[in-house]
């Protein structure tokens, strides 16, 4: 009985009876060729024309039984690739170059099309070609799972965290603030319990409104923090990253909506601005705000923030804070200034400045001894309380400053770290290099005092 051929692979058939003594060089060929080739092999193709056909062969190598087609070569026009019609299995890769992409056909019924520089597994049942994957290079859709942590297709935002990331045209950042019906089980802490969906974030701030009455405990516009339970249900926290402290003796009445306030973090000292920024809408915008004594150490000039001691906008130039306009007057029409000064300030040269007496200056930090560390630049450590860029100080001894430094003449903190810093001869100097000896104890005693340049005038009423 003669051989024949099997259809998806062309793999010799050996008849009953047939090929013998030789017939194990025949099956030699079949598993440890064909075969092989057929689970493992890697063919390259160069294709430079609109079509090419895969050679096909019975018994032995050809090109379509390949596991893999790897198509290169310069294309000018886009190519169509046929394969026998037969039963397979195939990973292409569109290596071309010229940008055109690579057709997968039998000659006949529906195809697969590879764009340049992609590789896509695909399959044919002898009449038509099919891609084994429902992705396309135009059109991606992910319906589930998570990215880096960040649920896809939940009904509530996570966090996630991603780099390089670029926002165009109305791309929206944050959280929704559509409104979403929950209710209060009364119980301390209370407990909120979402209608439908998956409650906010751990921390997430929200904010409660009812078409009735909310529950007593609960004040409409307030910002709370979300501290949660299970996927539905959660607690409320007074404070960011606080134990749940909002207790509830009520349950509310009518429709109580929740809005989750939209944020963007952005986990880096600088945002990028490559052009400029423009804040739209009828809302404001929230300053940092802080005490006096909480104004930043390493201040640089242009930074802006609220001073909650004095009750006025501030802002940071020429070594020092001040107020910004017209933040310290009142609704009844009146000009105030603070009578403390405690931070040295020079008016602008060709100015005059006008304050209401009586007018202290006085430093916010006592005076304390300093180790001094002889460097280029030199190096100063006082003991308890650090000095901020910018602050303006006298040194004096019992014995002897390193050469370098004079007793008695005005120097200024320059970047400061922690309880270390340098000290320069103005307030955007160079710092100053320490050498020789020194001897006896070394005070840092703080300076306030108002600079006031030939042609500017400081008037105190």
């Amino acid at each position: 009985m003669a051989s024949t051929y099997s259809t998806s692979l062309r793999i010799q058939l050996i008849g009953t009876g047939d090929q013998s003594g030789v017939w194990g060089t025949s099956t030699n060929t079949n598993l440890g060729t064909l075969i092989e080739q057929a689970i493992t092999g890697v063919q390259s193709i160069t294709l430079s024309g609109s079509t090419y056909t895969l050679t096909s062969f019975n018994g032995i190598l050809d090109q379509a039984r390949n596991a893999a087609l790897s198509f290169t070569g310069a294309l000018s026009a886009n190519c169509t690739v046929i394969a026998p019609a037969a039963n397979k299995v195939y990973i292409v890769q569109n290596a071309t170059s010229g940008g055109q992409t690579v057709t997968m056909s039998v000659g006949s019924g529906s195809t697969v099309v590879v764009p340049n520089g992609q590789t896509y597994i695909v399959y044919t049942d002898g009449s038509n070609f099919y891609s084994a994957s429902n992705y396309t290079s135009s059109n991606v859709a992910i319906t589930g799972g998570t990215i880096d942590g960040t649920v896809i297709g939940g009904t509530t935002p996570s966090n996630g965290f991603f780099y390089d990331l670029t926002a165009y045209n109305t791309a929206n950042f944050g959280v929704s603030n559509a409104p979403r019906t929950v209710s209060f089980t009364s119980a301390s802490p209370t407990i909120v319990t979402m209608a439908v969906g998956t409650r906010p974030i751990t921390n997430a701030q929200v904010t409660f409104t009812s078409t009735i009455n909310l529950p007593s405990g609960i004040t409409a516009g307030v910002i709370y923090y979300v501290v949660p339970i299970n996927s539905t249900q959660f607690n409320l926290s007074s404070t960011s990253g606080g134990a749940a402290d909002v207790n509830t003796s009520s349950t509310g009445s009518g429709t109580i909506s929740m809005v989750t306030n939209s944020s963007v973090t952005f986990n880096t000292s600088t945002a990028n601005i490559p052009n400029n920024l423009i804040f739209s809408g009828t809302g404001a915008i929230t300053l940092p705000t802080g005490s006096t004594a909480q104004q930043p150490g390493s201040s640089n000039s242009g930074m802006i923030r609220f001073n909650s001691t004095t009750n006025s906008f501030e802002g940071y130039a020429n070594g020092s804070w001040s107020a910004l306009g017209a933040t310290n007057t009142t609704n009844l029409g009146l000009w105030q200034n603070i009578q403390l000064i405690s931070v040295t300030q020079t008016i602008s040269s060709g100015y005059s400045a006008m304050s209401s007496g009586p007018i202290t200056l006085s430093p916010p930090i006592a005076p304390q001894t300093v180790t001094i560390t002889i460097a280029s630049p030199g190096v100063f450590t006082v003991p308890t309380t650090a000095l901020p860029a910018g602050t303006s100080l006298i040194l004096t001894t019992t014995g002897s400053l390193p050469t370098g430094l004079t007793s008695g003449v005005t120097y200024y903190v320059i970047n400061p770290s922690g309880l270390t810093f340098q000290l320069s001869t103005s307030s955007t100097g160079s710092p100053i290099t320490t050498t020789g000896s020194q001897s006896g104890v070394h005070t840092a005693t703080p300076t306030v005092f108002v600079t006031v340049p030939s042609g500017s005038r400081w008037v105190i009423l």
